[in-house]
């Protein structure tokens, strides 16, 4: 998956107040503009680590269709015989380009007549859209539904000889329907001209039939006077992240220095999104929220214990300023639960765990083989899309549901030195793409 859109808060509030809202995101693969005459396959939709409430479109293999996911369920549409179209359902297909989003939820909205062109379309989307609260700027993925006076869509065809279903001079076939019900399933973006959309279009669009016997790409259209269904994303949950912690102004300063921290610094310093950054980073703000009710962290009056994971420990030490060599930070592999932290001044010790059942159990099943290095290159591929899924979970839910506080009165804080453990985030860096 790509990176996360991440919403951050300005200030230190209380939990409730970390709640933001966010549309599902939208990915690529391969771009339209990069297809050249090869029409090199970049994706296997098989391969796609979640398929569950998933839409997607594309090119079928080498320019023999078209590729349609409505709703985790895989139509592509071949036109090999004059004036005839064939769906078919199957995962084992792949693709030069594909857009795709995972939308659970959708919220419905009317949309008027008459409509005739896609062009109209997307000039309505955009609207209804930015007058609903969606940013234009993050691309998304849209529906529309009913009946359809007037449809033109086209399924390309194979461009060589060497292709199944080549016909010289022929790189589409045009269909005309009349009076159709079914859905068009589109996506919206101003920034991906040449990736998914033409050179002059913000949408990309598909028709499926309601009876599934016809799929292409949307060229023309005319709607009537009738009012149809537009259905957008729901938006969704979010934490908002950050810490606002309180530091000495220069080398040899005073305490008075307070800044922010959040989710993108720590992603900067350790190398990249992941769940186990983003879960400590999480459970860190739920303790240091309990060591310093006020919201205003000194890290100069703080010390932290970590469990050895890289990202864990990057979060600890990022995130407390913790460090081994002024005695503020250790690594121990035995403690129960990801941290101890601990107010100086006090000597307020709160360990924090995450919840049983919180992580899917897959994740450490597939992480373990994965650091054995006895997982492929397409199995490693899903377990970043399953860890990615829990990042979003884990983003999208009050922190009180994910993880326990508890207070140590009686924690001693006995630094060892260990430079043995594994570092478990760089064993498959070389690795090749999943083919």
């Amino acid at each position: 998956m790509n990176k996360l859109i991440l919403i951050f808060a300005l200030t230190f509030l209380p939990l409730p107040s970390l709640m933001a809202q966010i549309i599902p995101k939208v990915y690529t693969k391969g771009a339209m503009k990069d297809m050249g005459t090869a029409y090199d396959l970049k994706v296997w939709l098989d391969s796609l680590p979640d398929k569950s409430n998933l839409f997607a479109m594309g090119p079928y293999d080498k320019m023999k269709g078209e590729i349609t996911v409505f709703d985790g369920k895989p139509f592509f549409a071949t036109a090999f015989v004059k004036d005839k179209a064939v769906v078919s359902q199957n995962w084992d297909i792949r693709s030069p380009f594909l857009v795709y989003s995972n939308v659970k939820d959708w919220e419905e909205f009317n949309l008027n007549g008459p409509i005739n062109s896609t062009q109209e379309i997307e000039e309505k989307v955009a609207a209804l859209a930015k007058d609903k609260g969606y940013d234009l700027k993050e691309p998304f993925a849209f529906r529309i539904a009913g009946e359809f006076a007037q449809i033109t869509a086209h399924i390309v065809t194979p461009r060589s000889p060497k292709i199944e279903g080549y016909k010289p001079d022929v790189k589409s076939q045009k269909f005309f329907l009349e009076n159709n019900k079914g859905e068009l399933l589109g996506f919206y973006s101003e920034n991906h001209q040449g990736i998914f959309t033409g050179s002059k279009s913000f949408v990309h669009i598909h028709f499926l039939k309601e009876d599934q016997t016809f799929m292409g790409h949307l060229d023309e259209i005319s709607t009537g006077n009738q009012t149809l269904k537009l259905y957008l994303p729901r938006k969704q949950p979010v934490v908002r992240t950050a810490v606002q912690v309180n530091d000495t102004d220069f080398s040899k300063g005073r305490l008075g220095n307070i800044q922010y921290i959040d989710l993108n610094d720590l992603v900067k310093f350790h190398g990249h999104l992941c769940d186990g950054l983003v879960v400590g980073h999480l459970a860190l703000q739920s303790a240091l929220n309990e060591l310093y009710p006020d919201g205003l962290v000194d890290r100069t009056n703080t010390r932290i214990v970590s469990k050895p994971s890289p990202c864990l420990t990057d979060a600890a030490i990022y995130t407390t300023g913790g460090r081994y060599q002024f005695n503020t930070f250790y690594v121990s592999d035995n403690m129960d639960g990801l941290f101890t932290v601990q107010r100086i001044d006090t000597r307020e010790a709160i360990a924090v765990k995450m919840k049983k059942g919180v992580k899917p159990q897959e994740i450490d099943q597939l992480g373990s083989l994965a650091v054995k290095g006895e997982l492929s290159a397409c199995d490693l591929d899903k377990l970043k899309g399953m860890e990615d899924n829990f990042t979003e979970m884990l983003l999208s839910a009050d922190p009180k549901d994910n993880f326990t506080l508890s207070e140590l009165p009686d924690f001693k804080w006995n630094p060892v030195l260990k430079n043995d453990y594994i570092k478990t985030d760089i064993l498959n860096k070389n690795i090749s793409k999943c083919q």
